[in-house]
Protein backbone atom coordinates (compact mmCIF):
# COMPACT_ATOMS: atom_id res chain seq x y z
CA UNK A 1 0.00 0.00 0.00
CA UNK A 2 2.84 2.37 0.77
CA UNK A 3 4.37 1.74 -2.64
CA UNK A 4 1.14 2.79 -4.36
CA UNK A 5 1.02 5.98 -2.25
CA UNK A 6 4.61 6.80 -3.12
CA UNK A 7 4.00 6.25 -6.82
CA UNK A 8 0.90 8.48 -6.68
CA UNK A 9 2.81 11.18 -4.79
CA UNK A 10 5.67 11.01 -7.30
CA UNK A 11 3.18 11.30 -10.15
CA UNK A 12 1.57 14.37 -8.58
CA UNK A 13 4.98 16.01 -8.06
CA UNK A 14 6.01 15.25 -11.64
CA UNK A 15 2.75 16.68 -12.98
CA UNK A 16 3.17 19.80 -10.86
CA UNK A 17 6.73 20.29 -12.10
CA UNK A 18 5.71 19.76 -15.70
CA UNK A 19 2.90 22.29 -15.28
CA UNK A 20 5.31 24.88 -13.94
CA UNK A 21 7.80 24.48 -16.75
CA UNK A 22 5.35 24.50 -19.65
CA UNK A 23 4.97 27.58 -21.82
CA UNK A 24 1.88 29.74 -21.42
CA UNK A 25 -0.88 28.99 -23.91
CA UNK A 26 -0.86 31.10 -27.07
CA UNK A 27 -3.22 34.08 -27.07
CA UNK A 28 -6.68 33.86 -28.54
CA UNK A 29 -7.62 35.92 -31.59
CA UNK A 30 -9.34 38.47 -29.33
CA UNK A 31 -6.27 38.71 -27.08
CA UNK A 32 -3.93 39.09 -30.05
CA UNK A 33 -6.17 41.87 -31.41
CA UNK A 34 -6.06 43.65 -28.04
CA UNK A 35 -2.26 43.25 -27.96
CA UNK A 36 -2.01 44.67 -31.48
CA UNK A 37 -4.01 47.82 -30.71
CA UNK A 38 -2.39 48.33 -27.30
CA UNK A 39 1.16 47.99 -28.62
CA UNK A 40 0.47 50.13 -31.71
CA UNK A 41 -0.97 52.91 -29.57
CA UNK A 42 1.94 52.63 -27.11
CA UNK A 43 4.46 52.95 -29.94
CA UNK A 44 2.76 56.03 -31.40
CA UNK A 45 2.37 57.67 -27.98
CA UNK A 46 5.89 56.88 -26.79
CA UNK A 47 7.99 59.93 -26.02
CA UNK A 48 10.84 58.91 -28.32
CA UNK A 49 8.68 58.04 -31.34
CA UNK A 50 6.52 61.15 -30.94
CA UNK A 51 9.75 63.19 -31.16
CA UNK A 52 10.28 61.82 -34.68
CA UNK A 53 6.87 62.54 -36.20
CA UNK A 54 3.16 63.17 -35.84
CA UNK A 55 0.90 60.21 -36.53
CA UNK A 56 -2.66 59.41 -37.46
CA UNK A 57 -4.17 55.95 -37.01
CA UNK A 58 -5.88 54.90 -40.24
CA UNK A 59 -7.00 51.39 -39.22
CA UNK A 60 -7.47 50.07 -35.71
CA UNK A 61 -8.10 46.32 -36.10
CA UNK A 62 -11.83 46.77 -36.57
CA UNK A 63 -12.36 44.07 -39.18
CA UNK A 64 -11.09 40.62 -40.05
CA UNK A 65 -8.88 40.10 -43.06
CA UNK A 66 -7.78 36.89 -44.75
CA UNK A 67 -4.97 38.63 -46.64
CA UNK A 68 -1.82 36.57 -46.30
CA UNK A 69 -3.55 33.78 -44.35
CA UNK A 70 -4.36 30.26 -45.42
CA UNK A 71 -8.01 29.70 -46.37
CA UNK A 72 -10.24 29.47 -43.31
CA UNK A 73 -8.10 31.74 -41.16
CA UNK A 74 -8.06 35.45 -40.39
CA UNK A 75 -6.04 38.28 -38.89
CA UNK A 76 -6.45 41.95 -37.98
CA UNK A 77 -4.41 45.02 -38.94
CA UNK A 78 -3.36 48.23 -37.22
CA UNK A 79 -2.17 50.99 -39.57
CA UNK A 80 -0.87 54.48 -38.95
CA UNK A 81 1.04 57.04 -40.94
CA UNK A 82 2.86 60.20 -40.10
CA UNK A 83 5.27 62.86 -41.19
CA UNK A 84 8.55 63.98 -39.75
CA UNK A 85 8.45 66.96 -37.42
CA UNK A 86 9.24 70.22 -39.22
CA UNK A 87 12.65 70.79 -37.57
CA UNK A 88 14.28 68.92 -40.47
CA UNK A 89 16.63 66.72 -38.44
CA UNK A 90 14.67 63.49 -38.83
CA UNK A 91 15.68 60.85 -41.35
CA UNK A 92 14.26 57.48 -42.39
CA UNK A 93 17.06 55.75 -40.46
CA UNK A 94 16.27 57.70 -37.29
CA UNK A 95 12.59 56.75 -37.45
CA UNK A 96 13.26 53.03 -37.88
CA UNK A 97 15.96 53.02 -35.22
CA UNK A 98 13.67 54.67 -32.67
CA UNK A 99 10.77 52.33 -33.52
CA UNK A 100 13.02 49.29 -33.35
CA UNK A 101 14.39 50.31 -29.95
CA UNK A 102 10.98 50.96 -28.45
CA UNK A 103 9.43 47.75 -29.80
CA UNK A 104 12.50 45.85 -28.58
CA UNK A 105 11.73 47.07 -25.07
CA UNK A 106 8.26 45.56 -25.53
CA UNK A 107 9.88 42.14 -26.25
CA UNK A 108 9.58 42.23 -30.03
CA UNK A 109 12.25 40.28 -31.91
CA UNK A 110 13.78 41.70 -35.10
CA UNK A 111 12.90 39.77 -38.23
CA UNK A 112 14.16 42.44 -40.66
CA UNK A 113 16.47 45.29 -39.73
CA UNK A 114 16.96 48.52 -41.66
CA UNK A 115 20.52 47.39 -42.37
CA UNK A 116 19.18 44.31 -44.19
CA UNK A 117 17.84 46.53 -46.98
CA UNK A 118 19.93 49.66 -46.58
CA UNK A 119 18.96 52.59 -48.77
CA UNK A 120 19.31 56.30 -47.96
CA UNK A 121 15.71 56.85 -49.05
CA UNK A 122 14.06 53.92 -47.29
CA UNK A 123 14.44 52.31 -43.90
CA UNK A 124 12.37 49.28 -42.91
CA UNK A 125 12.14 47.18 -39.77
CA UNK A 126 9.97 44.15 -39.11
CA UNK A 127 9.55 42.80 -35.58
CA UNK A 128 7.47 40.00 -34.07
CA UNK A 129 6.41 39.10 -30.54
CA UNK A 130 5.44 35.41 -30.38
CA UNK A 131 3.89 35.82 -26.90
CA UNK A 132 1.44 38.46 -28.14
CA UNK A 133 1.05 36.96 -31.67
CA UNK A 134 1.74 40.37 -33.25
CA UNK A 135 4.10 41.60 -35.98
CA UNK A 136 4.94 45.24 -36.75
CA UNK A 137 6.53 46.72 -39.86
CA UNK A 138 7.76 50.32 -39.77
CA UNK A 139 8.90 51.93 -43.02
CA UNK A 140 10.28 55.45 -43.27
CA UNK A 141 11.11 57.48 -46.37
CA UNK A 142 11.71 61.11 -47.35
CA UNK A 143 8.40 61.44 -49.26
CA UNK A 144 5.10 61.99 -47.46
CA UNK A 145 3.72 60.21 -45.64
CA UNK A 146 7.22 59.79 -44.23
CA UNK A 147 6.49 57.00 -41.76
CA UNK A 148 4.20 54.02 -42.24
CA UNK A 149 3.37 51.68 -39.36
CA UNK A 150 1.61 48.41 -40.09
CA UNK A 151 0.87 45.92 -37.36
CA UNK A 152 -0.91 42.62 -37.74
CA UNK A 153 -1.94 39.67 -35.66
CA UNK A 154 -0.79 36.21 -36.57
CA UNK A 155 -3.34 34.22 -38.59
CA UNK A 156 -5.98 32.47 -36.51
CA UNK A 157 -8.44 29.81 -37.59
CA UNK A 158 -11.86 31.30 -38.33
CA UNK A 159 -14.59 30.44 -35.83
CA UNK A 160 -17.29 29.95 -38.44
CA UNK A 161 -16.51 26.84 -40.34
Amino acid sequence: MQLASRIAAAGICLAALAGCSSEPPPPTFAEATQNLVRDGEKLLASHTFSQVGRFQITEKAEKDSDTGCIPGSRQRFFRAQGNFLPDGTRTPGTASLVASGYLGLMKYDKLVDSLDFWDNNLSVIVVHNPESAVTFMVAARPTEPNILVVGKTDCFESEEG
